[in-house]
């Protein structure tokens, strides 16, 4: 892949991505984002509930995670 110079390099225990400029913040955004719908789910999952339609999420708790979201402020 090829890196230009003001792309955004990230990396983790997992790997390194590149992510180009001009798309750093929607992909910040995105990752701020799903990081907070796995928090939900692992909750859910550590207080009992069962992984299917818990993950991948269905629309109930697609639902569940906006009631959560509006509770925690975020």
């Amino acid at each position: 892949m090829p890196v230009y110079p003001g792309d955004v390099i990230v990396g983790d225990d997992e790997g390194v991505s590149v992510i180009p400029r001009h798309l750093a913040d929607e992909v910040a955004r995105d990752a701020a984002e799903q990081e907070k719908l796995e928090a939900f789910i692992l909750e859910r999952v550590e207080n009992g509930a069962q992984l299917p339609g818990t993950y991948p999420p269905n629309a109930q708790t697609r639902a569940d995670y906006e009631v959560w979201r509006k509770q925690k402020g975020l």
